[in-house]
C-alpha cells in the first residue's frame, strides 16, 4: 500500500530519455536513496534500497509508472543494507537476474544473520581500540536493528571489475572501487561520461572505511584501499557523478581531490593526536570527532572509531607512529 500524498511523478527524475534517477527522501542526514533505472531492451536498476513493505510498495508502483513490466538486470554497488536490502524482493517481482562484486557475496546472501556475526566480530574487536565496554554495548545493540532491513539475495551474476554489462539499450563499464567495502563497484557509462559511484563518491561527505572483522587478504581497514579507489577513478573522464546518496556531483575531478585532501588532513591530525598523548584507537576518534562527546551512544561513535583506526594504521605503515600494546589494547605512540 502506498502512503497517500505520494507523487510518483515526483520521484522519476531524468537523466536521458533512457535513464531515470529514482529519489526516495529519507529520514535520515543523508536526506534520500537514489536508485537509476534504465529503460531499453535489457531494463536494469542500479541498487535496490533497503527492506521496509512500504518501500517495497513505493518502488514497486514507481517502476511500473515509468513503465517497467520487468526488469533483466539489478546492478549493486555493494552490500549495504540500504543498497541491496530489496534486492530478492524486486528480483522477485520483476523476474531479475541481480549482479554485485564476488566479495560481496556472503552479506548480500547471508544478510541479517552475516551482519549479526560482523557485529559480534566488531564488539569483540573494539575492545583492542579501547572502545568503552558499555558505549560498544548500547551501539550494537542499536546497530542490529538494522538487520531487519535486509533480506537474503541468491547472486546471481559474481562481477569481478572490468567487464561490461547491459543497462537497458547500453553498456556500462564495471569499475572495482573497494575501500568502503571490499567489492564496492561504480557502474561507468563511458560514451557520455556518466558515472553511478553507489557510496564511494558523493557529493557532501566522504564514506566511512570498512572494518574488516575478521582482517581480510591481510587488511584491517578499508582506508588505503579507498584511497586508491579514488586514484583510480581521476584516470577516468567523468562529466557528472551520480552516488547513492545526495545530489549528483558535477566536478567530479574536484570532488575527488577533496577527498583525497581531506584524508591528508586527517592523517596529519591523526598524527598530532598521538603526538599529544592519545593513546589508544579510542582516545584518538574523540579528539579526531570531538562532536561525540557527551553524545548519547549511537553508529557515529563507531563510524568515528573506523576512522581513526584506518588512519592510525596508515601513520603505522609510513614509520610516523608504532604499536606498543598493554596486554590485549593497542597502544600507538609517535615513532
Amino acid at each position: 500500500m502506498i502512503p497517500s500524498g505520494i507523487d510518483l511523478s515526483g520521484m522519476l527524475k531524468p537523466i536521458r530519455d533512457d535513464i531515470l534517477h529514482i529519489d526516495i527522501p529519507i529520514q535520515h542526514e543523508l536526506k534520500n536513496i537514489s536508485l537509476y533505472l534504465f529503460k531499453g531492451e535489457y531494463p536494469a536498476l542500479i541498487d535496490a534500497g533497503p527492506y521496509h513493505p512500504l518501500l517495497h510498495d513505493l518502488l514497486t508502483a514507481a517502476l511500473r509508472y515509468a513503465g517497467i513490466g520487468e526488469l533483466a538486470f539489478i546492478y549493486l554497488t555493494h552490500s549495504h543494507m540500504d543498497h541491496c536490502g530489496l534486492a530478492a524482493r524486486l528480483s522477485a517481482a520483476f523476474g531479475a537476474r541481480v549482479a554485485a562484486h564476488r566479495y560481496e557475496r556472503p552479506r548480500i546472501e547471508g544478510a541479517g544473520e552475516r551482519m549479526q556475526e560482523e557485529y559480534g566480530c566488531y564488539s569483540s574487536m573494539s575492545r583492542t581500540m579501547g572502545f568503552p565496554v558499555d558505549v560498544a554495548q548500547l551501539v550494537f545493540d542499536l546497530a542490529s536493528a538494522w538487520k531487519k532491513l535486509s533480506e537474503p539475495c541468491r547472486l546471481d551474476v559474481r562481477l569481478g571489475g572490468g567487464e561490461t554489462v547491459k543497462a537497458g539499450g547500453r553498456e556500462l563499464e564495471v569499475i572495482h572501487t573497494p575501500g568502503h567495502t571490499a567489492g564496492h563497484v561504480c557502474y561507468y557509462l563511458r560514451e557520455e561520461g556518466l558515472l553511478f559511484s553507489g557510496d564511494h563518491l558523493m557529493r557532501s561527505i566522504t564514506p566511512n572505511p570498512e572494518l574488516y572483522c575478521p582482517p581480510w587478504r591481510g587488511h584491517v581497514t578499508g582506508l588505503p584501499q579507498f584511497l586508491e579507489s579514488l586514484r583510480l577513478l581521476a584516470g577516468y573522464d567523468i562529466s557528472a557523478a551520480y552516488p547513492g546518496h545526495g545530489r549528483a556531483i558535477r566536478k567530479v575531478q574536484r570532488r575527488i581531490e577533496l577527498n583525497l585532501a581531506h584524508h591528508q588532513s586527517r592523517l596529519d591530525k591523526t598524527r598530532e593526536a598521538v603526538e599529544k598523548g592519545c593513546r589508544t584507537v579510542w582516545e584518538v576518534a574523540l579528539r579526531l570527532f570531538p562532536q561525540v562527546r557527551g553524545k548519547p551512544p549511537d553508529v557515529d561513535h563507531f563510524l568515528a572509531l573506523k576512522e581513526a583506526l584506518g588512519h592510525l594504521l596508515i601513520l603505522e605503515e609510513q614509520g610516523a607512529v608504532k604499536r606498543a600494546d598493554e596486554g590485549e589494547l593497542w597502544m600507538y605512540v609517535p615513532r
